[in-house]
């Protein structure tokens, strides 16, 4: 299992990305996992629920288990990122897509919206392999990528992105 993040700018369309690819892997029996990181301090939990306050109480693990899911709510940690998630709990899958986490060590994949009115990450972020973006990317940007071997998709061509990921060992 190889983890690839899939960064962008807000509203750039990650999540929808990230979306797709996991209904075209999933078709072809591909074991796909997520992670999602937020460089920002929000409640994950619904206050006034039960799990919330069993938290706030004091409780150091809480567990919402259903028919079909489970959760766990653990405390942040500094030791506690992303990494230390796939090395206990993704191990056994084919491929893990990381929305966000830009300053993460793994390749990326960088989506790119005209309308952010920003110019690409790949400037200044590392590790980026390959610019999904939305068909109106300037000459510049363009010239950048590909002197910087980094593989260029329209956003339309989400069959040509998933074999990338295949054929470029991420899975």
């Amino acid at each position: 299992m190889k983890p690839i993040q899939i960064v962008g700018q807000p509203g750039c369309g990650k999540t929808t990305l990230i979306v797709d690819i996991i209904k075209e892997l999933v078709k072809k029996d591909i074991k796909v996992g997520t992670i999602k990181h937020s460089a920002h301090d929000h409640e994950l939990d619904k206050p006034g629920k039960d799990s919330y306050l069993h938290r706030t109480a004091g409780a150091t693990l809480v567990s919402m288990i259903t028919k079909n899911m489970a959760a766990i709510y653990l405390p942040k940690k500094k030791q506690l990122t992303p990494q230390t998630f796939l090395e206990k709990y993704y191990t056994d899958l084919d491929i893990v897509l990381i929305e966000g986490w830009i300053s993460g060590p793994y390749d990326k994949i960088e989506v790119w919206r005209n309308e952010s009115g920003r110019r690409p990450l790949f400037y200044e972020v590392k590790n980026v392999k390959a610019f999904v973006h939305d068909g109106q990317s300037n000459s510049m940007d363009i010239g950048f990528a590909k002197k910087n071997c980094i593989s260029l998709f329209k956003r339309s061509d989400l069959l040509k992105i998933v074999d990338y990921l295949i054929k470029t060992d991420f899975i």
